[in-house]
Order: structure tokens, then C-alpha cells, then sequence
């Protein structure tokens, strides 16, 4: 009955991943509580597996009917799905703040404002034609390597964005901040499962390659830290979805360079 209970307690967390992360429906007998809800952003790696592998399967199904550019616009257009646009709409409200804002309380205001800028309209258009880009190259190089690439950059991305949730301080204390309830900080053996989830696929890759990746990832994960920590004291969900798309195209753009 104990592992039992240990089981359905970490299905339940997961299920507050899934409901938080994504438009999947979860059962209706899961039972909200704000005190453990904060775990679930130990699965937000698994999240990204699942991203992965929704856009695998669609990648597969959709070439068989278009070819291969108008099936990665239809691969990322189940992604965004999928997420509800949560990391590009945080992606695009950093571009208005970052791009607008003169001093700290002008950039949080901004990207609390739900209308899009001039920054985020740019910056959405130029990251959509850069993930493809990217993504062509990988199937230049052959199929496996762009499922390489789409669960690597989909789950360790992630493991990026919550290297920047455990290690700086979330700077939105109101009610209606979109990462308040995952803020608190993780217990340590669920850290260990999360990192191990995030760094599961360097398995996929040589011990150099392995390497680079990490070490690239470590580097622009800081240095978003750094400049969130400059520009607003900390970070808000919106940084949280600028560090995502980031070092997901980062991924993509790895394994398409020469470096591999």
C-alpha cells in the first residue's frame, strides 16, 4: 500500500505538470493542492519527452502526405498546440520588455501587457523562420538526426529552464504571475530526477559532442541568468519561456553545424 500511495502521489504531481505545461487533459480525480503543486516542476523535462514525441509522430505522419517544409511548419505547429504557445508567448512579451522598457518596473509592466509589440512581432517571425531553417537542415542530414535533435532540444531546454527557477528568485509577487506556484524551490531528490530527465539525451550523442552541448547550454543558460538578474532583480514566467525557445534553437543549430 505504501509504494502504491508513493506511485499515485508522483502521478498526481505529474498530472499537475501536464495541466500547468500543456493542453492535455488530465483525469478529473486528481485533487489540486497548492502545497506540493511547486514539484511539478520536476517534470517539466517529461513534458518536453512528450513534446518530442508529438512532434516526431507528426513529422512522420504529416510527410506522408506534404513535403518536408510544409510538414515542419505543421510539426511546429502541433508544438504550439500542444503548449498552448506558453514559452513563445513568453518569448515574445521578453522581446516587448526587454526591447521597451527603460528601467525594471517598465519592463515587468510591459510584459504583463497581453497586447504584442513591435519587438515580439519581429522576434516571433525571426525565431519561426530560424526553427525551420534549423529543422530542414536536420533532415538534410537524415531523419534520425532530426529526431536527435527534436528530443534533445524539447527536454533539455527545459532542464535550462529550471537550472534558472532553482537557482535565482522569481521577481512577480502577484496573485495572476504565471511561474508563482512552481517558485518555491524543489526538494533535492526531486532535482536528482529532473536533471537526470534533462541530461537522458546525451545518450543519444558522442562523449564530445555530448560535451559541447552541454557546456553551450551551461554558457547561454548563465548568461540569460545574468541578464535577467541585471535587467529585473530575478526572473518572471516570461524569462522562463525566452530561456526555452532559446536554448532549443541553440540545440537545433548544434547539431546542424559543422561542430557535429
Amino acid at each position: 500500500m505504501r509504494l502504491f500511495s508513493k506511485i499515485n502521489h508522483q502521478f498526481t504531481i505529474l498530472m499537475y505538470s501536464v495541466s500547468y505545461f500543456t493542453r492535455l487533459p488530465i483525469p478529473g480525480f486528481i485533487q489540486f493542492d497548492e502545497k506540493q503543486f511547486h514539484k511539478a516542476a520536476a517534470y517539466f523535462p517529461v513534458i518536453g519527452a512528450i513534446a518530442a514525441c508529438v512532434m516526431a509522430v507528426s513529422f512522420y505522419l504529416f510527410q506522408l502526405i506534404f513535403n518536408v517544409e510544409i510538414s515542419l511548419i505543421l510539426v511546429l505547429a502541433a508544438a504550439v498546440l500542444l503548449t498552448g504557445a506558453l514559452h513563445e508567448d513568453g518569448f515574445a512579451d521578453c522581446c516587448d520588455g526587454f526591447g521597451g522598457g527603460c528601467n525594471t518596473q517598465q519592463r515587468l509592466h510591459i510584459m504583463k501587457d497581453s497586447q504584442i509589440g513591435s519587438y515580439a512581432g519581429v522576434g516571433l517571425i525571426l525565431l519561426t523562420l530560424l526553427k525551420i531553417a534549423a529543422l530542414l537542415k536536420l533532415t538534410e542530414l537524415d531523419w534520425p538526426v532530426l529526431y536527435t535533435g527534436l528530443f534533445a532540444s524539447q527536454i533539455m531546454s527545459r532542464g535550462c529552464t529550471l537550472l534558472i527557477m532553482q537557482s535565482s528568485l522569481y521577481v512577480r509577487l502577484q496573485k495572476d504571475g504565471k511561474a508563482k506556484g512552481l517558485a518555491k524551490k524543489l526538494p533535492l531528490h526531486y532535482l536528482f530526477l529532473a536533471g537526470a530527465v534533462s541530461l537522458s539525451p546525451l545518450l543519444l550523442f558522442t562523449l564530445l559532442q555530448a560535451v559541447l552541448v552541454v557546456f553551450t547550454l551551461l554558457i547561454i543558460t548563465l548568461l540569460l541568468r545574468f541578464y535577467f538578474d541585471n535587467k529585473l532583480g530575478g526572473y518572471t514566467g516570461d524569462c522562463l519561456g525566452l530561456t526555452q525557445q532559446v536554448t532549443e534553437v541553440t540545440i537545433y543549430l548544434l547539431i546542424g553545424s559543422w561542430l557535429f
